[in-house]
């Protein structure tokens, strides 16, 4: 037959979507709110998202009272320990209220998890679960800022909610600000995990993994179009947080009936985790 005789056809191959959620400081940096909110945005041939943004429920309280922290920013930007341009942070926050306004719907582009579950916003297929056992960590890194520098403030709630729903989320990253005076740093949100009593690791580029994970997160930037963010000075580091005994929720634990010796107690769900992260970019990767 020849060949213009074949009909035409189409070839379609869908991902499941990057699971993405931001560091409260990125949200708050103006470049930074302008990147999610794009990112939120793109969508791949066949309408499907390129990623879910998955937002935590303090960052949702700060854009709840955003007319305090509008008429005085400071008080949010001393608990997240930045931006240092109040300007920035002001018109950040009113982005995000077009955003969440447009786009917080469960056919919208953003997912979110508040106290309750119909109160959240999550993709179809979502186990009923989520929210419970993010309270459950959330709770129980909680229970650690006690012990730390910093222990109260919008800003230390919303970086704890974040850290809480990307531990249980396994295959999410988290998108952390990078300070830009100082490439040696680890990220701010990355610090505070260290200062609450998680171990955390910096990953080199030449990691095996990193380098697979690391190209596919820069096709998708490259394909969403992003990628004149990071030409135009946005700095990013990507984190994962796996926390093992996740699963484990205290209710859970005490109904289990373990015949013969009972194995290690577990004193806390946050007990034997690990921060793992890595620059996005090579001139920090390589600072």
């Amino acid at each position: 037959m020849d060949r213009d005789g074949w009909p035409d056809v189409s070839v379609q191959i869908s991902s499941r979507p990057w699971r993405c959620v931001p560091d409260p400081l990125l949200c708050v940096s103006r470049d930074g709110a302008a990147f999610i909110s794009a990112l939120a945005g793109a969508h791949a041939v066949g309408h499907s998202p390129r990623a879910e943004v998955w937002m935590a429920p303090e960052f949702h309280s700060i854009l709840d009272n955003w007319m305090l922290y509008d008429q005085h920013p400071e008080l949010l930007a001393q608990s997240l320990g930045g931006p240092s341009d109040l300007d920035e942070l002001r018109q950040a926050l009113r982005l995000w209220l077009r955003l969440r306004d447009t786009a917080g719907r469960p056919d919208g582009r953003l997912c979110w998890v508040r106290d309750a579950l119909r109160e959240s916003c999550l993709p179809v297929g979502t186990g009923d679960s989520l929210v419970p056992r993010w309270e459950a960590m959330a709770q129980a890194l909680d229970e650690r800022l006690a012990n730390s520098c910093e222990t109260s403030g919008p800003g230390i709630a919303a970086m704890r909610d974040a850290a809480a729903l990307c531990a249980v989320l396994t295959d999410a990253v988290l998108l952390c600000a990078r300070e830009s005076n100082d490439p040696d740093q680890t990220p701010r949100l990355c610090r505070h995990l260290q200062d609450w009593g998680l171990r955390c690791r910096r990953l080199e580029i030449t990691d095996d993994f990193v380098a697979v994970e690391r190209g596919l997160l820069l096709h998708l930037l490259v394909e969403a179009g992003l990628a004149g963010f990071l030409w135009g000075g946005l700095k990013l580091a990507v984190a994962h947080i796996v926390a093992p005994h996740f699963l484990l929720t205290p209710n859970e634990v005490e109904d289990l009936d373990f015949s013969g010796e009972d194995p290690r107690p577990i004193k806390s769900l946050w007990e034997d985790a690990w921060v793992f992260w890595y620059d996005l970019r090579t001139e920090y990767a390589y600072a």
